[in-house]
């Protein structure tokens, strides 16, 4: 019965499940795109393939909403139950499957090893690291730090945005009609899946750094210009709604190509036989999922603050100022300290180039030297002595 304990304890229960088993399931997809490949280019070819699963997954949503009925008492929740249980039934079988006929570079290097040395190839082994010595390498990469307070915001800004877009839009643009506006929310929640798509020549060629930073630019010109605008111009409250949720969504969803790299960085800096992809990722999420939770709770009580009502009723001038402010402000102010962050990231360019053949060095031969990891830590600081000799 709906409104019981029961009914609530059961409702509980079940997102706590959902929300458990998709962390595993995110935690485990993010961490293979390291494992799988240390090449630029493989890893934006993986990304987009994964942009396009999320754009037909995507179409599972609309399908749900056709068979979904409130009608709970006549047994209307049947065809929306059966549905999700195809759904489920059709992720397992591809999970499966994935995984079974997944094969890393470094499996098959491993693989080359043992037929070229008859079998008997081995791996150098160390002992294994505590979680204390693990955290206080982390602690110290320089890189890492700064991408997760550049993650932590634009989580919370990708979960307030997907949440509260379709309110601030419905309570800003009244004047504008209800297919209109229909039209804006949806076009937001498929359109950065597919500029994620368009935008991979660009990062294979200029670097996801460069992307990124394009991406936090374009934001803050967007919001000054919104500011100068202001509430008289509907129609374009609405094209700036969804031209800041596409930049904040590409951002997000280029993510794994920097952990990626982050994930190369710290097994040549401290020689590991294999990666921490997991660990990465799970840090990462650690320290990013607050903003989660913290984005809904803003959220509703700017909503509600004055007296705003979700369907529209009752907005005042005051409400509705607030609501454009935060609508633009919030961006504005995400982006331009993420862009202060961003600036400090020094994983890129030659020294990213440098990681990455380092790392496949590790895969064919098992190991770097000394001397390489030192070249390789001293490299940011030396970067600038370098491209004052080539000029």
């Amino acid at each position: 019965e709906f409104g019981s304990i029961s009914a609530g304890l059961h409702f509980t229960m079940v997102l706590c499940l959902y929300d458990g088993l998709l962390t595993l399931v995110e935690l485990n997809h993010a961490a293979l795109m390291p494992d799988l490949t240390t090449s630029t280019e493989d890893r934006t070819k993986l990304n987009n393939a994964s942009a396009a699963g999320a754009i037909l997954g995507s179409l599972s949503s609309f399908f749900g909403h056709m068979y979904w009925s409130q009608d709970a008492q006549g047994g209307g929740v049947g065809p929306f139950r059966r549905f999700s249980t195809v759904v489920a039934l059709l992720a397992t079988i591809g999970f499966a499957f994935s995984a079974e006929k997944v094969c890393t570079d470094a499996d098959r290097h491993r693989e080359s090893k043992l037929v070229a040395e008859g079998g008997e190839a081995s791996e150098r082994k160390k002992p294994p690291l505590s979680m204390a010595t693990v955290v206080r390498q982390m602690m110290k990469h320089k890189n890492f730090g700064l991408f997760t307070l550049v993650s932590a915001l634009q989580v919370f800004e990708c979960t307030f945005e997907k949440n509260f877009l379709s309110i601030f839009v419905d309570l800003l643009m009244q004047d504008v009609s209800k297919h209109t506006r229909s039209l804006i929310i949806s076009t937001s929640f498929v359109l950065p899946w597919i500029v994620t798509i368009l935008l991979a020549p660009a990062v294979s060629r200029f670097g996801v750094r460069s992307v990124i930073i394009a991406s936090f630019c374009l934001k803050v010109l967007l919001g000054v210009i919104a500011l100068a605008v202001g509430l008289k111009r509907p129609l374009f409250i609405g094209a700036f709604a969804v031209m800041t949720r596409v930049f904040t969504e590409c951002v997000c969803r280029l993510g794994p190509l920097v952990l990626s790299d982050l994930v190369d960085e710290d097994k040549v800096l401290h020689s590991r036989a294999r990666t921490m992809s997991a660990m990465f990722i799970g840090t990462n999420s650690f320290f990013t999922k607050p903003g989660e939770s913290l984005a809904p709770m803003l959220g509703w009580a700017i909503v509600n603050s004055g007296g705003g009502q979700v369907g529209g009723e009752g907005l005042g001038k005051g409400v509705e100022s607030t609501l454009f402010y935060c609508l633009v402000g919030g961006p504005l102010v995400v982006a331009s300290v993420q862009l202060v962050f961003w600036n400090m990231y020094s994983l890129h360019g030659s020294y990213l180039q440098r990681i990455k053949d380092l790392v496949n060095n590790m895969d064919v031969e098992g190991g770097v030297g000394d001397s390489e990891i030192a070249d390789v830590v001293d490299w940011p600081q030396q970067k600038g002595h370098h491209e004052e000799k080539m000029q």
